[in-house]
């Protein structure tokens, strides 16, 4: 008879996360007396765990089978025909021993006494041992050849848990708080019980990865987890022992910032009506964070300092961002700025050909603000020959930054020189 190692038996538990859909699981379970047989069923697995993943310690394992074809009322019947059953009436009691034929079509039952086929028999169904082993839930069949160690530790890599970070901001005039949330996701079929959880933030290559709905959702606060440098990643460990309940969310606090100096900038280009306006801030220690940032979303809160209240102003998505970096939210579009710009000439001279561009820019705000214009050029050598403002060369692009009162009007005028007598050949 094998050897049943239960997660009862379970002693350690430790979950790595990756943002990616998967998780690293490392567990350690007392071994029980061995039978002779030498085979071991380690049960309560995941339902997508990868079988080719598995490393066991303790045992000498020589052969392992995934046995994951679960039973259901037909496969259940299928492996008793050719055997006796036994049927009982519900009213009477009286239980009557017949030999299953087949099951496909309903039951085809042969009576034991009389010999007489019988179809779509009535009564309770009672099964007795079977030739077979039944298998009720994701199980690792081990062939063994010896015991290393008391405890055996299995590792494996499982789908169906992955983790975000989302950010709420509540922003004043120059300077916002910050909260940071981790919501982990367990649609892997297995609950995980009192696991020590690691988060790694990073791309990790896979062959394949798989995304899940999310299913129920539970909220925990707890204190802020460790962080650590891992070669190309980054490892957050949360700071206490979580149970993950399979088809679950849960969401921890990553941690807590305060008075974080924030700008708002305002960009536009050749096809905007109004600007786009993004809220940017320095990730440093001198700005209160000084950590990386994993990728996640972000909302923006802002406080209204009439009466104390607080509205939503937009959301956006940040990217993996290390330290020092500067951070962009982009948060919608400012009403009360208005663009129009325009081509208003185009010439050859001297071989060379000229666009004068005009950018109208007002602003009906109470406050100046700094807005940037970001214009394309087309193809070739260019260079900006006449400008009321200081531009820069940015990629192919020409950048201006302007300032524009409160209440006012602005106008950007610049003309661009392309060379279009040589082509460069860029290797």
């Amino acid at each position: 008879m094998p050897t049943n190692i239960p997660s009862s038996l379970t002693k350690d538990l430790a979950l790595t996360i990756y943002n990616d859909g998967f998780a690293l699981v490392q567990e350690i379970r007392s071994i029980p007396p061995l039978s002779d047989d030498h085979i071991v069923y380690y049960t309560d697995v995941p339902e997508r765990i990868e079988s080719n993943s598995v490393q066991v310690k303790g045992l000498k394992v020589t052969e392992l089978t995934y046995e994951y074809d679960l039973m259901d009322r037909m496969k259940l019947l299928e492996k008793y025909v050719g055997h006796e059953i036994r049927l009982v009436n519900k009213k009477t009691g009286e239980e009557k021993t017949y030999l299953l034929l087949d099951v496909q079509n309903g039951l085809v039952l042969a009576d034991m006494v009389t010999r007489e086929i019988v179809l779509d028999a009535e009564g309770e169904i009672r099964l007795p041992d079977g030739p077979e082993e039944v298998m009720l839930k994701p199980t690792l069949v081990w062939r063994f050849k010896e015991q290393t160690a008391e405890d055996v530790r299995v590792t494996y890599l499982t789908r169906g848990l992955s983790w975000d970070a989302d950010y709420v901001a509540q922003i004043r005039e120059n300077d916002f708080d910050l909260t940071g949330w981790v919501t982990m996701t367990n649609n892997s079929g297995m609950t995980f019980d009192e696991a020590k959880v690691k988060l790694m933030a990073g791309t990790v290559s896979r062959a394949t990865m798989l995304r899940q709905k999310t299913m129920a959702f539970e909220q925990n606060v707890s204190d802020e987890p460790e962080r650590q440098a891992f070669g190309e990643y980054y490892l957050y460990t949360l700071p206490e022992r979580l149970t993950l309940n399979n088809r679950q969310q849960k969401q921890v606090q990553l941690f807590s910032a305060y008075q974080i100096k924030s700008q708002t900038v305002y960009e536009v280009d050749a096809y905007s009506d109004h600007p786009t306006v993004y809220f940017t801030f320095l990730n440093d220690a001198a700005n209160g964070l000084g950590f990386p940032l994993p990728r996640g979303r972000f909302k923006l809160y802002k406080e209204n300092p009439k009466d104390g209240s607080s509205e939503f102003i937009g959301e956006d998505y940040i990217p993996h961002t290390a330290v020092g970096e500067l951070v962009r939210i982009k948060s919608g579009e400012a009403f009360d700025v208005t663009v129009e710009s325009d081509v208003v000439a185009e010439y050859k001279k001297d071989g060379y050909e000229y666009e004068e561009v005009v950018y109208l820019i007002r602003n009906q705000k109470d406050q100046p603000i700094e807005l940037i214009i970001n214009h394309s050029t087309s193809y070739g050598i260019f260079d900006v020959v006449e400008s009321t403002h200081t531009w820069k060369r940015k990629d192919d692009d020409i950048q201006i930054f302007v300032p524009v009162p409160a209440k006012s009007e602005v106008k950007v005028a610049f003309t661009i020189r392309y060379d279009r007598r040589q082509d460069v050949k860029v290797n």
